[in-house]
């Protein structure tokens, strides 16, 4: 998977568009800080991907592009932005079925990277309720000194990689099966499949999406069985959760923040928690 490069001025357009609305910013002289500290880790090359014949490089290069090339392509209707998301829709699902997916994939790529989602999620739950799966954190290689290494704003860094391999075509591919309702279950502690791994001023994006959607409900056993924006709302649930977050099932599940974050998507960013009465 190739790398990119995060110039100062795309991280400092982030921070201005999310940092300073979501939550509160470091100082500036921090902020600066932590991105020439790490200027030096433009030319990180990570060893699982050196070939050392060209040869081989030649061969899975080719191969990717096999692949890639039988992937389908959604582009965002939204003129301002230039987002693509790559998708396989895999056998079992009926044409009628894998019409509302393909819906439901125009309104992720439309609304995922919406600043505004983001921040009503980061208004609702603050610094806490980030739920991930263990060794999640130290995967991505957000290191103390960067902006990101608290756990809570790894959603905003994962979104931010996401976004630029978005407008470059590269997304990874967001690949969805069928899967029977008394066979799906939510295992918090299945491992991710996509991680956004930082090398400094650099990342890589590692794996692709893999997503179960409930057949029996896209079958008309439930009202939304149409719906083509809930069936968005499960696309980025999954999403996330191939990202590593989780819900608690614990305490507070209604305010994790792979919850309130697709409630925000499924609100176009104008989610208010409705407030239980003691």
């Amino acid at each position: 998977m190739l790398r990119h490069l995060l110039s100062t001025f795309c991280l400092s357009r982030f921070k201005c568009r999310f940092l300073d609305l979501c939550y509160q910013p470091l100082g500036s002289n921090e902020y600066e800080e932590s991105i020439s500290s790490l200027s030096d880790c433009e030319n990180y090359r990570r060893t699982s991907y050196d070939s050392d014949s060209d040869s081989d490089s030649d061969i899975l290069e080719n191969e990717e592009q096999i692949y890639c090339s039988q992937a389908k392509r959604i582009k965002s209707q939204n003129s301002q932005e230039n987002f693509e998301i790559l998708y396989e829709i895999h056998n079992g699902f009926t044409s009628g079925q894998v019409s509302i997916i393909e819906n439901a994939l125009q309104i992720v790529v439309d609304r995922l990277f919406k600043p505004e989602i983001l921040q009503n999620m980061y208004q609702i739950c603050g610094k806490s309720n980030c739920f991930l799966i263990h060794g999640v954190l130290s995967q991505s290689n957000l290191i103390e000194n960067s902006i990101y290494f608290n756990q809570y704003l790894l959603l905003h860094y994962q979104l931010m990689c996401l976004k630029v391999q978005c407008e470059n075509g590269e997304m990874p591919i967001i690949n969805i099966y069928p899967i029977d309702e008394k066979n799906q279950k939510e295992n918090n502690d299945s491992l991710p499949y996509v991680f956004c791994i930082s090398h400094g001023s650099t990342f890589m994006i590692d794996g692709e999406f893999e997503i179960e959607l409930n057949q029996d409900k896209l079958n008309g056993s439930v009202k939304n069985s149409s719906n083509a924006l809930f069936w968005a709302g499960e696309i980025v649930y999954e999403m996330l959760r191939n990202l590593g977050h989780r819900s608690n099932d614990i305490y507070y599940k209604n305010r994790s923040q792979i919850n309130v974050f697709k409630q925000c998507f499924l609100h176009n960013g104008n989610y208010i928690p409705i407030k239980k009465q003691k």
